[in-house]
């Protein structure tokens, strides 16, 4: 319960003081959210490895920016993968190329 009432209040003091954009970010650390960014090593049937690091994808694995699926990525893209850490795995959550622009949010 205090969790909610603290995340509750981060994220009125980021709409306040930044607007909508970059508050997912705040959102995203109470959450257990991370991200990363790397070049894509290798994919197939349930994940895909960025910079030597393995990312489980599920059917809750939400692809963006040209991304329909897991099809759609290949190696050597550049990416954005933000994932969350599920019994000792990375388990993306959204996986989207990595296109050099960014929200223009102060996070990011």
């Amino acid at each position: 319960m205090k969790r909610n009432h603290t995340l509750r209040a981060a994220l009125m003091l980021c709409v306040f003081a930044f607007g909508m954009v970059g508050c997912d970010t705040i959102e995203g650390i109470f959450e257990n959210e991370q991200e990363a960014t790397g070049i894509v090593e290798a994919v197939d049937s349930d994940g895909l490895t960025v910079d030597g690091i393995r990312y489980a994808v599920t059917a809750d694995t939400v692809f963006e920016d040209g991304y329909d699926s897991l099809a759609d990525v290949t190696v050597g893209d550049e990416v954005e993968v933000e994932y969350e850490e599920q019994d000792g795995s990375r388990v993306a959550l959204e996986v989207e190329p990595k296109d050099g622009d960014d929200d223009g949010g102060l996070f990011g």
